[in-house]
């Protein structure tokens, strides 16, 4: 289940609710009239009432107010579906857990377990795991200057600290600095690797921090091009973020970053 996929849905969604709601602001003249029609000789005829009062005909001459009630009727019955849509489907995204399954194990009493050989991994098995796969501080590039995160890591920059401090302070799984292979072969290291528990699937973190450095620049356009070729892919599994003069890290928009990519 892609998840992410939802999540986009979702806020598609709400930009399309947002829009209605915008348009119907349009129609507050004629929020309590109904547009009722009728079919005479093949053709429509068209009528309006407000609230419980009596039908009064539309005109040809006035074919813009039945147009404006059916534009309007329209809006109603999107946006109910809309909302129904939204709900439905942040009901599920809140529900959702890839891992639910090994829960069937977890149950089980302790004497139990032992005796059973489960074929899913638990939690704690699958963060085990993916530790060990991901090792961090591999990066052997001098540490010119050096922040401490609240976990008592050493990073080069100020951003990466406060990268480092968001993701612990939601509770996300992350390695600094973890080495991987790229598609010739060659090794780099990304600032973060980061584990999605709920849907147990890795994320790379690189944040830019002189975005206005034409050279940098162009250094980290070439990187983002080797993650390409090498499946790690913006928008799927590589969160970026970037800094440029006068243009400091944006901690809403980290978070807003980590609440949709990571927990």
């Amino acid at each position: 289940m892609n998840i992410k996929l939802l999540n986009e849905e979702l806020e598609l969604i709400k930009r399309q609710k947002e829009h209605v709601l915008k348009e119907l602001e349009k129609y507050k003249d004629v929020m309590n009239y109904t547009l009722v029609q009728k079919k005479s000789n093949g053709c429509y005829q068209y009528y309006y009432r407000e609230e419980n009062r009596d039908l009064k005909y539309i005109a040809s001459s006035e074919r813009d107010i039945a147009k404006r009630l059916a534009q309007k009727e329209y809006y109603e019955k999107l946006l109910i579906n809309l909302y129904t849509q939204e709900k439905t489907i942040e009901r599920f995204v809140k529900k959702y857990n890839v891992a639910h399954t090994s829960e069937s194990y977890e149950v089980l009493a302790e004497g139990k377990k032992r005796l059973v050989q489960p074929i899913i991994k638990t939690d704690k098995e699958f963060i085990e795991e993916w530790n060990n796969k991901f090792t961090g501080e591999q990066n052997t590039f001098d540490l010119t200057t050096s922040y401490t995160t609240n976990k008592g890591e050493e990073v080069r920059s100020k951003s990466e600290k406060i990268l480092a401090d968001l993701f612990d302070k939601h509770g996300v799984i992350y390695k600094y600095e973890p080495e991987i292979t790229l598609f010739d072969g060659r090794k780099s290291y990304p600032d973060f690797a980061l584990l999605n528990l709920r849907e147990r699937k890795t994320f790379f973190w690189e944040h830019f921090g002189l975005g206005s450095d034409v050279g940098y620049s162009e250094k980290n356009l070439a990187k983002l091009a080797k993650y390409e070729k090498s499946k790690i892919v913006v928008g799927d599994n590589l969160i970026v973020t970037a800094e440029a003069t006068g243009i400091g890290i944006d901690v809403k928009l980290v978070e807003d970053k980590i609440k949709r990519y990571l927990i």
